[in-house]
C-alpha cells in the first residue's frame, strides 16, 4: 500500500488476503507467516482432499508440507474477495495434479479469512456452497441474494 493513502480497514483486510494468495502462488513461504497471528488456526476440516485443522506458524508449515506431498502443480486462484467487516470471503479455484495418480483436479471453493489488527487469526476453508460461506461470515442478505 503506497504511503500517504488511507484505506479503510475492510479494504486493508482484502489487500492482506490478496497478498497472501500472491505469496502462495509465487511459493514465497517464508513471507507468509508475517501476515499470520502466532495463534493462527487454519480449519480445512471441510476439505474433500486433506481435511485437517492446523494451529500456529508450525501448523502453517505442516499444511504447506502436506500440500507439497500430495499435489503437483497445486495452485489456488482467487476469483473474488468479499468484504465481511473483520472477515474476507474468497471464492477460489483450486488446480492441481495428484502425485502418484496424475489425476488433474479443479474445483471452486470458498474460504473465510478472519483478521484482527491487520493479522490473519483464522482461515476456515473448504466451503463448496457460496451461500453457506456467506452465512458463516455473517453476510445473511448477500447469502440469500446468491441463492438460485
Amino acid at each position: 500500500m503506497p504511503s500517504g493513502i488511507l484505506m479503510d480497514v475492510s479494504q486493508e483486510n482484502i489487500e492482506i488476503v490478496r497478498r497472501c494468495y500472491e505469496l502462495w502462488d509465487s511459493r514465497e513461504w517464508s513471507a507468509i507467516p508475517e501476515f499470520f497471528d502466532p495463534d493462527i488456526e487454519i480449519d480445512l476440516s471441510r476439505n474433500v482432499f486433506n481435511p485437517d485443522v492446523y494451529h500456529g506458524h508450525a501448523g502453517v508449515e505442516r499444511y504447506v508440507r502436506a500440500v507439497e506431498e500430495v499435489w503437483d502443480n497445486f495452485r489456488v486462484v482467487p476469483k473474488e474477495f468479499i468484504d465481511a467487516g473483520d472477515k474476507v470471503v474468497t471464492a477460489v479455484t483450486l488446480h492441481g495434479q495428484g502425485k502418484g495418480s496424475g489425476v488433474d483436479v479443479e474445483m471452486e471453493l470458498f474460504n473465510i479469512w478472519t483478521l484482527r489488527d491487520s493479522r490473519i487469526v483464522q482461515i476456515v476453508g473448504g466451503y463448496r456452497d457460496r451461500s453457506e460461506a456467506l452465512l458463516a461470515a455473517g453476510l445473511r442478505e448477500q447469502a440469500h441474494e446468491s441463492q438460485p
